[in-house]
C-alpha cells in the first residue's frame, strides 16, 4: 500500500510535469507562428527601407523632369504655333511662308534657351544625374534639334551637339526606347536599364516625358542616372550576417545580383520561386521561402517608382538565431525546474500541498502566456527556491519578448519610435476613423520633417557627424513635441502625430520648432550639428480623408515644397580643409 505521501509526491510530480510540457508544447508552436509573422514583417522593414533609399535617386530624377516639363509647357503656351504653320492636322512645311519659317526658328531658339537654363539649375542640384536633354521632333520643321548636356568624365555639364544631331531610329529599339517610347504611351516613362550609346554604353536608367501644344509633339525631354547609382546602395546592403539585397525587373527577370549574372529567372536560380510571386507590388503578409544551394532562405520585396523590384533576402538560420537560442534556454530551464521539484517534494511533500497547488495553477498561466501569475511563496526551502527559480524564468521570458518588441519597433540609432510603430499607431487611428460615425472622428494631424543636406554632410565629414546630425534632429523634434510620438521613417525623415494639447497648439509648436532650429543653428559652428529640416504639416479632415495615408500624403507634399523653397535658398555645406 502506497503512502499518502508517497501519493501525494507522484500526484505533485505528475502536475509539474504536465504543466511544463503544456508550457513548452504551446510556447514551441505559439512562439514558432508569432516568430514567423514577426520574420515577415522584419524583413518587410528591411526591403521597405532598402526601397526607400534606392527610390530617393529616382524621385529626384523624375522631380526634375517633371519640374522641367512643367516649364518647357509654360514656355509654349504662351504663343500659337498655328500662326507659324504647326497644328495638328498639318505638318507640311511647303505650305509655310518664308517669315513663318523664320518665326518659328527665332521662337524655338528662344523656347529651348528657357527650357536649357530651368534644366540646367534643376540638374545642377539633382544628385546623380549624368545627361539631360531636349530632342526636337524633326517632323515639325525646325532648324533647331535640340541640346544635351552631359558629365560623364566631367565635373560639370558639358554641351554636346553631335549626340542631339543623330537622329532616333525606330528600328534600333535599345538606343531610340528614350524617344519613341514616351511617344509611343504619349506620356512620361521610365526606359531601361539599357547601354546609351551617347553614354558610352554605359548601364542607364532614364526618365522621359513627351512635350505637346495643342496636340501635336514638339519633342522628348529627359534625364539620365547610370544604373550603377540604383545598384550600388542595394549592393551595399547587409540583411542580418550573410543576407543581401538584389534587383528584378517588372518581368521577373533578374537586373542586379551580388553574385549572378542578369537576365536569369528566379525558377533557374533557387526551388520554390517564380516570376509571378513578383507580380504584386509587395509580398505583404505573405511568407516567402525558398531552397537555394541547399539553403532555406526567406524573402521580402517592395517595387521601386520605375516598376523594378527590390528584393532583399537572408537564411532562414540567422532570422531565427535568437529565438532559437530562447527556446534552447527555456528547455534548460524547464529542465532544471521539473528536477529541482522533483527533488524537493521526495523530502516535503506533506508541507508542500498548499505552495504546490499554487505553484501549478501560476505554470498554467505562464504556459497560456499569462505573465501575471503569482508566485509570493517566500519559504526558507526547496518549494521556496522552487518559486523564485520559476519567477525568475517568469521575469527573463517577459523581460526577453519586450526586447524583441522593442527591438521590432524602435530606431536603433536615435531611440525613438520607427516605420512599424508608425504603423501599428496609423492602424489605431484608422480604426477610430472607421468608427467616427458612432462615436465621433478623431482630431490629429501629421507633420512630416525631412533633414536637409544629410547627403552633403555624410559625404564631407563622414558617416559618423550624419548619424549625429540625424540625433540631433530627432532630439529637437523630441523636445518641441513633448507630448506626441515621433518617429524616424527611414533615412531623413521624421514624422509626429499630433492630438490633444499639441494638435490644438500646433501653429504654436510649429513656431517654437523652428526657433528652437534657429537657436541651435546660432549656438553650434558645424553644420553636422545643425538642425536643417524641412517641415510639412497636415491635419485630418472627417468626411475627405480615408484615413491617415491620405494625410501623410499631404503632410509629404508640403514637406518638399518646403525643401524646395529652403534649398532654393540655403547652400549645402563644404568640408573645411
Amino acid at each position: 500500500m502506497h503512502s499518502i505521501r508517497m501519493k501525494i509526491t507522484a500526484m505533485t510530480i505528475a502536475a509539474i510535469l504536465t504543466s511544463l510540457l503544456t508550457f513548452i508544447v504551446i510556447g514551441f508552436f505559439t512562439l514558432g507562428k508569432e516568430n514567423d509573422q514577426n520574420s515577415v514583417e522584419k524583413m518587410n522593414l528591411l526591403s521597405q527601407n532598402a526601397a526607400q533609399t534606392a527610390d530617393a535617386r529616382l524621385n529626384s530624377l523624375k522631380t526634375a523632369v517633371d519640374i522641367t516639363a512643367h516649364i518647357a509647357e509654360h514656355s509654349l503656351d504662351t504663343v500659337n504655333l498655328k500662326n507659324y504653320g504647326v497644328s495638328l492636322a498639318s505638318l507640311d512645311i511647303t505650305w509655310r511662308t518664308p517669315e513663318q519659317r523664320k518665326q518659328l526658328d527665332t521662337f524655338m531658339q528662344k523656347h529651348l534657351r528657357e527650357v536649357q537654363q530651368a534644366f540646367g539649375n534643376v540638374a545642377d542640384y539633382t544628385s546623380g544625374i549624368v545627361s539631360y536633354y531636349y530632342y526636337i521632333n524633326p517632323e515639325i520643321g525646325t532648324s533647331e534639334q535640340g541640346f544635351f548636356y552631359s558629365k560623364i568624365g566631367k565635373p560639370s555639364f558639358v554641351k554636346n551637339d553631335s549626340m542631339i544631331s543623330a537622329q532616333p531610329d525606330p528600328a534600333d529599339k535599345e538606343n531610340s526606347a528614350w524617344y519613341f517610347e514616351p511617344v509611343t504611351k504619349g506620356r512620361a516613362c521610365w526606359v531601361g536599364p539599357y547601354k546609351a550609346h551617347l553614354l558610352g554604353k554605359l548601364p542607364t536608367v532614364s526618365y522621359v516625358m513627351p512635350i505637346y501644344n495643342y496636340g501635336v509633339l514638339i519633342g522628348v525631354l529627359g534625364m539620365d542616372t547610370l544604373f550603377y547609382s540604383i545598384t550600388s546602395p542595394v549592393q551595399a546592403m547587409r540583411v542580418y550576417d550573410t543576407g543581401f539585397a538584389f534587383l528584378l525587373n517588372d518581368k521577373g527577370r533578374i537586373i542586379f545580383h551580388p553574385s549572378i549574372s542578369a537576365g536569369k529567372t528566379p525558377e533557374e536560380i533557387s526551388t520554390g520561386l517564380s516570376a509571378k510571386m513578383f507580380q504584386e507590388p509587395n509580398n505583404g503578409n505573405h511568407l516567402i521561402r525558398y531552397k537555394m544551394n541547399g539553403e532555406e532562405r526567406q524573402l521580402s520585396y517592395s517595387t521601386l517608382s520605375n516598376s523594378m523590384k527590390l528584393v532583399v533576402t537572408a537564411p532562414v538560420a540567422e532570422i531565427f538565431s535568437s529565438w532559437r537560442q530562447t527556446t534552447r534556454f527555456i528547455l534548460l530551464a524547464a529542465i532544471a525546474i521539473l528536477a529541482v521539484f522533483i527533488v524537493a517534494t521526495l523530502f516535503i511533500a506533506g508541507a508542500l500541498t498548499k505552495p504546490l497547488l499554487q505553484l501549478a495553477q501560476a505554470s498554467q498561466k505562464l504556459a497560456a502566456g499569462n505573465f501575471n501569475a503569482e508566485l509570493d511563496y517566500e519559504g526558507d526551502d526547496e518549494l521556496g527556491i522552487v518559486t523564485r527559480s520559476f519567477r525568475q524564468m517568469r521575469d527573463h521570458l517577459q523581460m526577453y519578448i519586450s526586447d524583441l518588441n522593442s527591438r521590432a519597433y524602435s530606431d536603433a540609432l536615435t531611440g525613438i519610435k520607427n516605420k512599424g510603430a508608425f504603423d501599428i499607431y496609423a492602424g489605431r487611428l484608422n480604426n477610430s476613423i472607421k468608427l467616427g460615425a458612432k462615436q465621433g472622428s478623431p482630431e490629429f494631424a501629421v507633420v512630416m520633417f525631412d533633414c536637409n543636406w544629410l547627403k552633403e554632410i555624410n559625404d564631407a565629414y563622414g558617416h559618423e557627424r550624419g548619424d549625429i546630425y540625424l540625433r540631433a534632429t530627432s532630439h529637437a523634434i523630441c523636445e518641441t513635441f513633448t507630448h506626441s510620438p515621433v518617429f524616424r521613417l527611414g533615412g531623413d525623415e521624421f514624422a509626429t502625430l499630433l492630438q490633444g494639447s499639441d494638435y490644438k497648439h500646433r501653429d504654436e509648436l510649429l513656431q517654437a520648432f523652428d526657433k528652437k532650429t534657429e537657436e541651435v543653428a546660432a549656438a553650434v559652428s558645424h553644420p553636422w550639428e545643425k538642425v536643417d529640416v524641412a517641415r510639412g504639416i497636415a491635419v485630418f479632415r472627417p468626411g475627405e480623408d480615408a484615413g491617415v495615408e491620405q494625410v501623410l500624403r499631404r503632410a509629404d507634399e508640403q514637406m518638399y515644397e518646403n525643401k524646395r523653397q529652403l534649398k532654393l535658398e540655403e547652400t549645402p555645406p563644404q568640408p573645411a580643409y
